[in-house]
């Protein structure tokens, strides 16, 4: 195996906030909107890519072992992982990643610092660089969500048809188009063929499956379907009594399904053995996620089972993974998250989780510049000036996190 050090560490940190701050690029990219991409599906299309990857780990000299505590990590992940998937899709990219990452700064500094006792220099210090953090990213993320920007990409000109959205779409993306209406033909034919069996009326999509976000009812123009993200479909969801729109429940889930409970993904790592720590925990990682993955669609599976009374029904129930249309971007985002993680635990190895994963959450950064230079999701001066403010702000709180740290 390979030695390494603290500057290993480092590298990994600065791999790690690339990797995390590009993984969700494709979520929120065409492919994902013009078929509406289950957040479990695409989830798992993230799991499939961490477990054909992992087993680089063996070129570098590791051998093969695995600790039930990556069940764990997977337990904590897949779940955070969807429900930052939905907060993508029906809340949008830079406020929820900012969330996520100001929650995850937060968990992983009370883990390392107060749980673990991680050495720093000054707790005072240390917990001053983190609120510098947390201040930062919810600044970049305030100032980069789509309300402040001029995110105009899926706006209709005041006097055009809709019919003008999917004939310019078609002039950009005329190797898609026929995948698009292939797949969403496909849908209708199952929708079909389950009212046909007495199933859900008009409404059928959310009767038969909560998590779906096919609104099938509320879609009445294909041109709506091929280009409006989930963000901008309408509906208010209601659960445990509660009645939230799908932004709401979206930040929700960025703030405690991936912020909160995401952020101690890598916590079990702790009480692996030496052996199974670092690239030694990649493994058992991704095997966990595998077998958790599973049993969250063996979960679904049963819950249609138990509303339709149907084996054939519920199967068909579950939703589809849109391989036409889905497999490049949901590989990519899949391989740039598996890259992250495995930094990532090289991170919280050398660096510690008080640190290193509280500076991987700088990620925001990476992923607020895809917003700036890219999407173009900010417009005018004084918008991005204040975006880039907030980006020093984080960056002086990773430099004295860094500084604090104890080598």
């Amino acid at each position: 195996m390979y030695s390494c050090d603290e500057k290993c560490g480092w590298v990994a940190s600065f791999v790690a906030c690339l990797a995390f701050g590009s993984f969700a690029i494709p979520i929120k990219g065409r492919a994902a909107n013009q078929v509406q991409i289950d957040p479990l599906v695409m989830q798992s299309y993230k799991t499939a890519m961490c477990f054909l990857t992992c087993w680089i780990v063996l070129l570098f000299g590791e051998k093969f072992t695995f600790s039930p505590w990556g069940i764990v990590s997977g337990i904590i992940w897949v779940p955070g992982g969807t429900a930052g998937i939905f907060a993508v899709r029906n809340a949008g990219l830079a406020i929820s990643q900012g969330i996520w990452s100001s929650m995850k700064v937060l968990v992983a500094f009370i883990w390392g610092i107060f749980i673990f006792n991680e050495s720093v220099q000054s707790r005072i210090w240390a917990s001053a660089a983190v609120f510098l953090m947390c201040i930062g990213l919810f600044g970049m993320s305030y100032f980069s969500a789509p309300e402040n920007g001029a995110n105009k990409r899926n706006e209709t000109a005041p006097n055009s048809h809709p019919i003008n959205r999917r004939e310019h779409d078609y002039m950009q993306y005329p190797w898609s188009f026929k995948d698009d209406v292939e797949s969403r033909a496909s849908d209708y034919v199952e929708m079909e063929a389950l009212r046909a069996r007495g199933w859900g009326g008009a409404n059928m999509t959310n009767e038969l499956d909560p998590l779906s976000h096919d609104l099938w009812a509320e879609e009445p123009h294909y041109e709506e379907i091929c280009t409006t993200p989930d963000s901008q479909v309408e509906g208010n969801i209601s659960f445990c009594g509660l009645t939230l729109t799908r932004r709401q429940l979206g930040l929700l889930c960025a703030a405690l399904g991936d912020g909160v409970w995401g952020g101690s993904i890598l916590v079990p790592m702790h009480f692996s053995r030496d052996d199974t720590k670092g690239l030694g925990f990649v493994i058992s990682f991704s095997i966990g996620a595998s077998i958790v993955t599973l049993f969250l669609w063996i979960i679904r599976y049963a819950y249609h089972v138990n509303r339709t009374r149907s084996m054939k029904e519920s199967f068909d129930a579950l939703p589809s993974f849109h391989l036409s249309v889905m497999w490049a971007p949901g590989s990519l985002a899949g391989l740039l998250w598996s890259i992250g993680n495995v930094s990532s635990m090289l991170s919280v190895q050398y660096l510690g989780e008080g640190v290193g994963f509280s500076i991987i959450q700088s990620q925001m950064l990476v992923a607020g510049l895809w917003g700036v230079f890219w999407f173009r999701e900010i417009s005018g001066v004084l918008t991005i000036s204040k975006w880039f403010a907030s980006a020093f702000i984080t960056l002086v709180g990773i430099i004295l996190l860094s500084y604090e740290h104890v080598h």
